[in-house]
């Protein structure tokens, strides 16, 4: 196999997989959930295209070996065909992963039962309850709510500011919330046994860049998940997050089953 015959069999290759990635590209695209398709495809095909890399690998190995010849491990059919099939399923997911245009979903919008804070934080008092909560603080603007069940420890953080600023939001969390959940923060960040899942609830007035940021900030740490809720009076509604894929994701969909189930919150 000369190096002319190589070159072109690797363009060869190459644009065939191009030709296979554009219309699974605008299939997924017309799709519902397109981003949780694009992500399944992609995992889909790195995991052949790395099956096939194995493959070629330890075959070629096999076949030098056996026959004491690099060349005939070079001019096995083995040795062409896998090199396709590694392209051919590889590449795409890889194009699929640069140029997929994989957007992170929406948070999901529900109308307000409530048309003021006071209404909607007794409302969250009277659910909680049920769900086994105890209120463990209470001030004028913020409270929070604590479950333990075995090794997790879980929180339900109620607060209500004019506007949401970075400001507000570090003083707040500093000065009010962090000495209470800390002993429970620590317990997670320091033994494998512990959990902590937090629902953190900010009702505003008005929306500002601050309270977007708030609701679209889905980082999940090791053994601590957080799931931010986003409540403005102003347009009367609700905003829950969505996630397609991550680290924490199981246990931020639980968080998230189990805040609509306490809040009544039906579809989506």
């Amino acid at each position: 196999m000369n190096i002319i015959y190589k070159d072109w069999f690797i363009i060869m290759i190459l644009f065939l997989s191009i030709v296979i990635y554009f219309p699974i590209s605008l299939i997924l695209n017309r799709c519902k959930n397109s981003n949780g398709k694009k992500i399944i495809f992609i995992k889909i095909s790195l995991i052949l295209g790395s099956i096939c890399a194995l493959v070629w690998i330890f075959s070629y190995f096999y076949i030098s070996i056996k026959n004491n010849s690099i060349e005939m491990a070079e001019d096995n059919i083995i040795s062409h065909i896998l090199p396709l099939s590694l392209f051919i399923t590889f590449v795409p997911g890889l194009l699929m992963l640069m140029f997929g245009n994989i957007k992170s979903p929406k948070p999901d919008k529900y109308l307000l039962k409530q048309d003021n804070y006071i209404d909607f934080s007794n409302y969250l008092n009277k659910r909680v309850n049920l769900f086994n909560y105890e209120e463990k603080y209470t001030s004028d603007r913020l409270k929070i709510y604590r479950r333990e069940i075995k090794q997790k420890r879980y929180y339900m953080i109620d607060t209500k500011l004019e506007e949401l600023t970075e400001e507000n939001f570090n003083e707040l969390y500093d000065k009010e919330i962090f000495p209470i959940i800390e002993d429970d923060f620590n317990q997670a960040k320091n033994s494998m046994r512990y959990e902590l899942f937090i629902v953190f609830i900010i009702s505003v007035d008005r929306m500002s860049p601050m309270f977007n940021r708030f609701i679209n900030t889905l980082d999940q740490d090791k053994r601590y998940y957080k799931l931010p809720i986003g409540v403005s009076f102003g347009g009367n509604k609700m905003y829950i997050p969505n996630e397609i894929e991550g680290f924490g994701l199981m246990q931020f969909n639980h968080l998230k089953k189990e805040f609509k189930k306490i809040m009544e919150i039906e579809g989506k």
